[in-house]
C-alpha cells in the first residue's frame, strides 16, 4: 500500500486536519443513528445503511463523505444485470431510485441536524454526499452537534 500511495504521490492530510475529519465523521454517524438509520464507518464489516468514510488525502477531494448501502441482494441484482449486458433492467433502475432517495434523505437529516452537507460534485462518488462540518448557525450558536436534547 504505501508503495502505491510513493508511486502516484499521495499524501496524507496533517494530522490536525484528519483529527477533525474524524470527529466529523463521528458526529455524522451519531445524528443518522438519532434519526434511525444504520450507519458505519467504511472500515467496518458491516455492508447496510450509512458508510461514513473519511479521506485522509491532502487535496480537494478529502474530506467526510457519506454513502448510502442497500441490501446486498439488491447490489448483487444490480451488478448481475451490468454483467449482462441489461442496461434497462429493473433492478438497475430500482437500486438507483433507492441510493439517490436515501442520499436526498441523509442530506435532509444532517442539514436538519446542523451540518452543512450536499451532494458530491466527485465525479468518481457517484450518488455521495459530502459533509463539509457544521453550519454556521450552528457554529454561531455554540452547542454541540448531535445534542437534541438541548435543542429541544
Amino acid at each position: 500500500m504505501k508503495e502505491f500511495c510513493k508511486m502516484y504521490d499521495f499524501r496524507h492530510a496533517p494530522a490536525d486536519i484528519i483529527a477533525a475529519r474524524e470527529k466529523l465523521a463521528e458526529q455524522v454517524q451519531r445524528e443518522l443513528e438519532l434519526a434511525g438509520v444504520v450507519a458505519f464507518q467504511i472500515d467496518v464489516k458491516v455492508q447496510v445503511g450509512a458508510g461514513i468514510e473519511v479521506d485522509r488525502g491532502d487535496d480537494a477531494a478529502g474530506g467526510v463523505f457519506v454513502t448510502w448501502k442497500p441490501h446486498p441482494t439488491l447490489s448483487t441484482a444490480a451488478v448481475e444485470s451490468l454483467q449482462n449486458s441489461e442496461y434497462q433492467a429493473q433492478a438497475i433502475r430500482h437500486h438507483g431510485t433507492v441510493i439517490m432517495h436515501m442520499r436526498d434523505a441523509i442530506i435532509g437529516i444532517l442539514v436538519s441536524a446542523g451540518f452543512r452537507a450536499e451532494i458530491s460534485d466527485d465525479d468518481m462518488r457517484p450518488f455521495v454526499v459530502r459533509v463539509w462540518g457544521r453550519s454556521r448557525r450552528e457554529i454561531e450558536g455554540g452547542g454541540e452537534i448531535g445534542d437534541c436534547r438541548k435543542r429541544v
